[in-house]
């Protein structure tokens, strides 16, 4: 009997110590600084209980307990990293996300619980474990490519600060061009954040989505700073994007009218890194712009997707079909419309 399994019997009261204490140190991560109240709401325990596991984790030095509030202390965010792991972990799902890592022919799968259409705290939980994936996988020297969305955005959130003297020699770089229709969900915002939160330094892509091949050459003839950043884009190490569903297309990529038509008349299901596919993953449409294509992925060391809720089954699908392939993490919700679809002949 291995040693973890002994102490369970002995303490059987630790497994829900370790998981409450894991879940207000994930709360604060989120919503520091914060206070008791706040807490003991968000974790669904009681005001004193909270106070106890505080009191203890502030004698371990994990939280920093201040007038305005809690947060987090640097080895509070290491332990909160380090247990993630074990504690994301959901045996009961295991089984679906290896049906979809075969069905979907990709390197990995990873399912959260819920749908993201029906709890923002869902797609909240989303963007942590994205987090989670990204911070695996970033070394010192890393070049990182991000895309734009709501997803990557919340994943930006849950980041951990990292507070250190010697940055780390991270470049943080949008994807492609693009702006978008929201600011606060634009790839060069998000690389920002994210170069920010982790202590490295990042290089903005102003390019406007659509333009001409003609116009890509002459921008990348003219304009020897934007060449510099695309030559770090194409030398990126991780890839962190989102698919598009076909309700979302417009929004995100603002294309003009005439082609939105024209691709919904051809089954148009899902987009990703300009590219647009319907449910066979047949591609029906290219959109240039600086930056990575998806016939760059292979090259990619790690690539990570993030797409969840229902709604966005048609899309994964299209997309994982037309080549783009990589660490999905998704819900629930999205994993059984696709094992749906699939099983439908779809």
């Amino acid at each position: 009997m291995r040693d973890d399994s002994l102490l369970l019997i002995l303490v059987p009261e630790l497994a829900q110590v370790t998981q409450e204490r894991y879940n207000i140190l994930h709360q604060i991560s989120l919503l520091s600084p914060v206070g008791r109240h706040l807490l003991a709401v968000s974790t669904k325990l009681s005001e004193s209980a909270v106070r106890t596991h505080l009191t203890i984790m502030a004698e371990q030095g994990l939280v920093e307990v201040r007038p305005n509030g809690i947060s987090l202390s640097r080895k509070g965010e290491t332990l909160l990293t380090s247990f993630s792991d074990a504690l994301y972990k959901d045996p009961t799902l295991e089984d679906m996300e290896k049906r979809l890592q075969s069905l979907l022919s990709m390197e990995r799968v990873v399912i959260v619980r819920g749908d993201s259409d029906a709890s923002g705290a869902v797609k909240a939980n989303l963007g942590c474990r994205m987090a989670h994936e990204l911070t695996k996988v970033v070394r010192d020297e890393s070049i990182l490519a991000v895309g734009g969305g709501e997803t990557l955005s919340l994943m930006t959130d849950a980041l951990p600060e990292i507070h250190s003297p010697i940055s780390m020699r991270l470049t943080v770089v949008p994807a492609r061009g693009g702006f978008g229709a929201e600011i606060k969900y634009q790839a060069n915002l998000i690389a920002a954040r994210t170069a920010e939160k982790l202590g490295g330094t990042y290089k903005l892509l102003h390019v406007p989505d659509g333009i001409s091949p003609g116009l890509i050459r002459q921008i990348r003839n003219e304009s020897p700073e934007t060449a510099e950043v695309e030559s770090l884009i194409h030398r990126a190490d991780i890839l962190a994007i989102t698919i598009n569903g076909a309700r979302d297309m417009a929004k995100v990529h603002q294309l003009p009218l005439d082609v939105c038509e024209r691709l919904h008349e051809e089954g148009v299901c899902g987009e990703a890194l300009g590219v647009y596919a319907d449910i066979q993953g047949k591609v029906l449409y290219r959109m240039y712009n600086l930056g990575i294509s998806a016939d760059e992925l292979s090259s990619v060391s790690n690539v990570l997707i993030a797409a969840g809720g229902s709604h966005k089954a048609r899309a994964i699908l299209s997309m994982a079909r037309a080549g783009v392939r990589g660490v999905l993490i998704t819900d629930e919700g999205a994993a059984k419309a696709i094992l749906e679809l699939t099983e439908n002949n779809n």
